[in-house]
């Protein structure tokens, strides 16, 4: 998992003091080049790249300790099999080129700078190793064209068209009309319960306070 090389990594300081592509991709056989920034302060320091380790520290070293190629401090370039190196004390960068690869070539490595009696500066560069997206070739046409008689292929063509047009037509407009129809009864169906429940209960309330009153009420003595 990568939290353990981060949270590792920011236990020392200028740990992000070597910046890289983050990944790079190349065709079989052909060639990557990878262009890693340092501070500064690190100019005369020895550069290198290597192949990150499986087990050894979960990513914070390389493989088996070994750089595959690294510079001597100075700007000279520095070559290994098919892996090359150059730094640039000017611009602060160092480039890595690898030439003729290989699916074998394909995985995580390290760019960095070496410190003595320090951890190395580093990050990490994931590189892929895919062919191309080849794009389909174009079919070449004759140069000859053939005249072909006139038939009613056309008109009917445009007859079913303009029929399929208003069979389409008219089923979006039976959609909107259903659809317009089910809102009225929505809206119909809030007011229901919005206003005509509560007047109805009203009603109902004030007719049986009536009668209660009525019932209590008593009877008034007939004027002599």
């Amino acid at each position: 998992m990568r939290i353990f090389p981060i949270l590792g990594w920011m236990l020392f300081p200028g740990c992000w003091a070597v910046t890289g592509p983050g990944a790079v991709r190349g065709p079989p056989g052909g060639s990557v080049a990878v262009r890693c920034r340092y501070q500064t302060g690190y100019e005369d320091y020895h550069k290198f790249w290597c192949r990150e380790g499986a087990l050894e520290g979960g990513g914070l070293f390389c493989s088996n300790g070994i750089h595959i190629v690294e510079t001597d401090g100075s700007e000279a370039e520095v070559t290994r099999d098919r892996v090359s190196i150059r730094d640039n004390h000017t611009q602060r960068v160092f480039t890595v080129t690898l030439e003729h690869l290989t699916r074998a070539d394909a995985g995580t490595y390290h760019c960095g700078v070496v410190r003595t009696a320090l951890p190395d500066l580093r990050d990490t560069v994931e590189v892929t190793v895919s062919p191309a997206n080849s794009s389909p070739t174009p079919t070449k046409r004759s140069s000859s064209a053939t005249v072909q008689p006139a038939s009613s292929s056309p008109s009917i063509s445009t007859s079913l068209w303009t029929t399929a047009e208003k069979g389409k037509s008219s089923f979006s407009t039976n959609q909107d009309t259903t659809a317009s129809e089910s809102q009225l009864s929505n809206v119909h169906f809030l007011l229901l319960f919005i206003w005509k429940v509560p007047i109805f209960l009203c009603i109902i309330w004030v007719n049986i306070r009536y009668r209660k009153n009525s019932r209590e009420m008593p009877d008034r003595p007939a004027p002599s």
